[in-house]
């Protein structure tokens, strides 16, 4: 029988990938000396969010490059302002959307990342609260005692009355088994800090093989489960006022700056930039949301939480560094080839016809636009989004005010922008003429 693990197709195994991972770093520090599992925990934690990171730099590219083409944005905004019909929403979006689309734009990645995160919290919790059943040398900590107390009458029994006398948190309940195992005799000593294991020898000490076995496994259970300060990893802190009050603060601070840090972008529309105001203002929620959680799980699973959120935001303030002093049109323009190569090769799959996701054919729907319609709109919008915003772009809102032109607008020579103006003045004087 397999000491117990989580249950469930996703979970279950995503526990057991995480618990190799564990197992794995734990046996490396061990072999340095290292018995404690907090060490292993937080390269833990760091080895997660680096398999991770390439899904939020991705996250932030995209973020960065509709900021930085928020001129383009906000032409679309200023042209539906005040229009509030379908057709005209229907259009904003659509028009949006082709913008998007162009420079490879995902706005859904952001919350992908956090719902990654969720899974990987809830299957770590259950490595965590039954490290003995993922890592290998933890688990023969307790091999001995366990062995001990299954060659004594009555263990089952004795163990039942032990968990509800000494109220053994999150211990298991093991008056439903038909039968005890040495498994499940572990599953109840991983719950059960220095002064209950000692206690589990009284209780057993009709046999003194048990309170042999104790004595000499207890000093390294002890020492796998310690973390600074006497903090004990297989407890929740709880209300108490003790040091292990700092994993659940460290949550809350570390939760908090993340949030802080990372970048607000406008979106030039008002409306949408309330609402998104709203929405963080809700998030601000979560660092106490993380407090009141990380305060009831075992300080491990509370140590992973604090030390990613930590990570988070070393990673958004080095990302946040490297884009300010970036080639933001460089970034773009590479963002444009690899959007329009990418759309050429679903072009080649599909026999020349491009893929059109739920939401555009919705769009489509909503509006009755054909085939031979949308093709005509698509090379209109492509052409009209042709010399979107690049370096020294001034969009012709700013190049115009009041009907009066601005003198001396300068571009980088050679940039779309300034091709994109040298034909509009070409434009406007064939006009004149």
């Amino acid at each position: 029988m397999i000491l117990t693990q989580s249950g469930g197709f996703l979970l279950g195994n995503l526990a057991k990938l995480l618990g190799w991972i564990m197992n794995g770093i734990y046996n490396m520090f061990n072999g340095m000396g290292v018995v404690s599992i907090a060490l292993s925990i937080i390269v833990f934690t760091v080895v997660v969010r680096l398999l991770m990171f390439p899904l939020s730099i991705r996250t932030t590219r995209s973020s960065k490059i509709q900021a930085y083409l928020q001129p383009e944005f906000q032409k679309i905004n200023k042209k539906y302002k005040g229009k509030k019909d379908n057709n005209s929403l229907l259009a904003k979006q659509k028009e949006t959307s082709a913008l998007q689309k162009k420079y490879g734009i995902k706005t859904s990645t952001g919350c992908l990342t956090a719902l990654i995160q969720l899974p990987i919290f809830l299957s770590l919790y259950n490595v965590i609260q039954n490290v003995p059943a993922y890592v290998d040398k933890i688990k023969d900590m307790y091999q001995p005692i366990a062995d001990a107390i299954m060659k004594v009458s009555g263990a089952k029994d004795t163990l039942v009355k032990f968990i509800t006398d000494n109220s053994i948190q999150r211990a298991p309940d093991l008056s439903g088994i038909s039968e005890l195992t040495s498994n499940n005799v572990i599953d109840v000593l991983a719950k059960c800090n220095g002064d209950a294991l000692d206690k589990i020898g009284s209780v057993f000490s009709s046999s003194p093989d048990v309170a042999s076995a104790i004595a000499a496994n207890k000093e390294n259970i002890v020492a796998s489960n310690d973390f600074i300060l006497g903090i004990n990893l297989s407890e929740a802190p709880g209300w108490a006022w003790t040091w292990a009050l700092i994993i659940p603060i460290s949550a809350f601070l570390f939760q908090f700056l993340s949030m802080k840090v990372a970048p607000v972008q406008s979106s030039g529309d008002p409306q949408q930039d309330q609402q998104m105001k709203s929405m963080r203002r809700f998030l601000m929620i979560m660092p106490i949301m993380s407090f009141f959680v990380t305060i009831g799980v075992p300080a491990g699973l509370g140590l992973y939480w604090a030390v990613s959120a930590a990570v988070s935001v070393i990673i958004t303030l080095c990302t946040n560094f490297y884009y300010s002093r970036a080639d933001m049109e460089a970034i773009t323009e590479k963002a444009r080839l690899k959007a329009e190569a990418k759309l050429e090769r679903q072009k080649a799959r599909n026999g020349g016809k491009e893929k059109r996701g739920f939401l555009e054919k919705m769009q489509d729907a909503a509006t009755g636009q054909n085939e031979s319609e949308k093709r005509s709109q698509d090379a209109e919008g492509m052409q009209k989004f042709g010399g979107a915003r690049l370096k020294s772009y001034t969009s012709s809102t700013s190049y115009k005010n009041d009907g009066e032109e601005k003198k001396n607008v300068q571009y980088k020579p050679g940039s779309i922008a300034s091709k994109a103006n040298a034909l509009r003045d070409y434009y406007n004087k064939s006009n004149k003429d």
